[in-house]
């Protein structure tokens, strides 16, 4: 899906003629929707208008290191808002980025910026582009189409290159098109500092981290042929490493190493849902399978959350889902 091209425009009208704006991205905010949150904010800034930037519920070590983030209010909502701009970033639908609807419903004018293959037209203003990498493409883009030619900041393009690098696993996955590598050149020479974040995101791994890594190998099970991997986590496994399912950044995409493996899960019990993550190598489109169960995401990497079950019993569920897919694939 994508949205014409003109809608750049709608939204640089809708940043001239607001003035306090609320910017946020989806929940548990990855490297795309926090960085891209920062670098809008940073550029409101730059421009004299006010941006409170928002993140929810928790914000990953992993990315602590990225500049502006003392800016970023965490599950912190104002308690009589009152912005005449809001706008949402890699959120596929008007929930996706928590509960602001005390926000929403005050705010003239809502900006829908996303690159999800199924996204909800919510704003009055939408730009919507699914061959785009990441929302950070999107917003590189963006300021290419500024009416003052403006250029992203050295900590602006280091926020950028983190959602776009993060979004493409380090320009591995099939959406690292020549598109994003352009954007990518141009941000590393507008100053984005790369090393820092390869050092941080990449090659920085905690003790608990890397025992809990070990653990989810251990209890890995290949199923259908060996080409779908699933690991489980329950509350017994994180207990004993004094680990939490956040620490698991990272964990799903390591069985698609696997020659033959077509699609990994990671499944979390966590104490109020279960949560799975879904990784795929090369043909199958797992977005369409986290949909089914309620969620969403991209081709080769969707998400879904679910409540009042069992984690075996969504283990079983998806596998059962999987095993269709599976079959009627083709190659």
């Amino acid at each position: 899906m994508k949205t014409n091209p003109s809608s750049f425009e709608q939204i640089w009208q809708a940043v001239q003629n607001g003035q306090n704006f609320f910017v946020a991205g989806h929940l548990n905010p990855d490297g795309d929707s926090l960085g891209c949150t920062l670098a809008v904010c940073s550029l409101l800034e730059r421009l004299g208008k006010t941006a409170y930037a928002y993140a929810s519920p928790a914000i990953g070590t992993d990315l602590l290191f990225l500049p502006g983030l003392e800016k970023i209010h965490v599950s912190e909502l104002p308690p009589k808002p009152q912005f005449d701009t809001v706008i949402l970033l890699e959120c596929s639908d008007r929930k996706r980025g928590g509960d602001l609807e005390s926000v929403l419903q005050n705010a003239k004018t809502l900006v829908n910026i996303d690159h999800h293959l199924v996204s909800d037209a919510y704003g009055n203003v939408n730009h919507i582009d699914s061959a785009a990498s990441s929302t950070a493409e999107i917003i590189f883009q963006l300021f290419e189409a500024s009416p003052d030619s403006l250029l992203p900041t050295p900590d602006e393009a280091t926020c950028l290159y983190t959602g776009l690098v993060t979004d493409t696993g380090r320009f591995l996955h099939t959406n690292t098109t020549a598109e994003a590598l352009r954007v990518a050149s141009a941000l590393v020479a507008l100053g984005a500092d790369v090393n820092k974040i390869n050092q941080v995101i990449y090659f920085t791994k905690s003790y608990t981290e890397l025992k809990l890594l070990g653990r989810a190998l251990e209890k890995m099970h290949l199923l259908f042929q060996n080409k779908y991997s699933e690991i489980v986590l329950t509350q017994a496994d994180f207990e004993p490493l004094n680990a939490v399912p956040s620490q698991t950044q990272g964990i799903v995409s390591q069985p698609t190493m696997i020659p033959g493996v077509e699609v990994s899960a990671l499944i979390k019990e966590e104490p109020d849902k279960v949560s799975v993550n879904l990784r795929s190598r090369n043909h199958i489109d797992v977005s369409s399978i986290a949909q089914k169960f309620g969620g969403g995401g991209h081709a080769r990497a969707a998400g879904f959350k679910v409540t009042g079950k069992p984690v075996q019993t969504v283990a079983q569920e998806l596998a059962e889902t999987v095993r269709e897919v599976l079959a009627h694939a083709k190659h």
